[in-house]
């Protein structure tokens, strides 16, 4: 039984979704558009876009969100890439793609920088592997520019404080 909406898929795309993630996933929501499938799994988003399948891991999404009067589902990855999927037909889709990218945020701390503005300190775990070590960025805040946060020596400071108190192992 799915978590958020609906699991039949046809075969052929079962099939490139086994494939794609190396074994038979576990879908816990799915929508549609007009380019195919969007699915979500526990640790990853996968959708058509042209004849490719791709993928978005939970983690790797720095922010995005569901635009309703466009049916527009719209994330930027930690890469800057900003990825557009239109989706006519939703199921539960929207909901459980901002679910997985809050749950995978183990830490998160804004940084008031001794001049001005503020850096996110995020602390980021990787969904399908409870093994894998915690994944850290640093944003620059609204408003500030990358150059004030990088080598600030507040935010290393907190960025230390913080992997010291979440890096367990």
């Amino acid at each position: 039984m799915a978590l958020f909406g609906r699991t039949a898929l046809d075969p052929d795309t079962e099939a490139a979704l086994t494939l794609l993630v190396g074994r038979r996933p576990r879908i816990l929501a799915s929508g549609r558009g007009p380019e195919g499938e969007a699915i979500g799994l526990l640790d990853r988003l996968v959708y058509r876009s042209g004849s490719e399948w791709r993928q978005q891991f939970w983690h790797e999404v720095e922010r995005g969100n569901w635009d309703q009067p466009t049916r527009r589902l719209r994330w930027t990855d930690v890469h800057g890439d900003t990825v557009d999927v239109e989706l006519a037909e939703t199921g539960m889709l929207p909901d459980l793609f901002n679910e997985r990218v809050t749950a995978s945020i183990a830490c998160m701390r804004v940084v008031d920088l001794d001049t001005r503005g503020t850096a996110v300190i995020t602390a980021r775990r990787h969904l399908g592997d409870a093994t894998a070590p915690l994944v850290w960025r640093i944003s620059p805040g609204k408003g500030t520019s990358p150059q004030s946060v990088a080598g600030n020596p507040a935010v290393a400071a907190e960025l230390g404080r913080l992997r010291a108190e979440y890096d367990l192992s």
